[in-house]
């Protein structure tokens, strides 16, 4: 299993209108989601119903950290390969998601 830390961060970005390097949150959850069903991955009916599986695990998750399985993790990281267009603001993002750390789970 990765565990994924989903929890929102600041980072700075430019405002071209105020010319002026402004923090604002980066939320986390949102890009996840937003990756998990970007239209470059050109996903079929059925891996977007299995998909959203996933999407409402992501959304239901309160905690800060999120537990994926192997199968749940290599959709995030495959759509994380194939999606083009990142930029600065997403370095955080990006890393938290390709370098999730590797947990043993145990059944109680």
């Amino acid at each position: 299993m990765r565990k994924l830390n989903i929890s929102d961060y600041q980072i700075e970005i430019f405002d071209s209108e105020d010319k002026a390097l402004i923090n604002t949150s980066y939320e986390f959850k949102r890009s996840l989601i937003n990756v998990l069903f970007h239209p470059q991955l050109q996903l079929t009916a059925i891996e977007l119903l299995e998909r959203d599986k996933l999407g409402q695990k992501i959304l239901s998750c309160n905690d800060g950290s999120l537990l994926l399985e192997d199968a749940e993790y290599g959709k995030i990281r495959n759509a994380m390969e194939e999606i083009r267009g990142f930029c600065r603001a997403d370095v955080e993002f990006v890393k938290r998601i390709m370098e999730a750390e590797q947990v043993e789970v145990t059944e109680k």
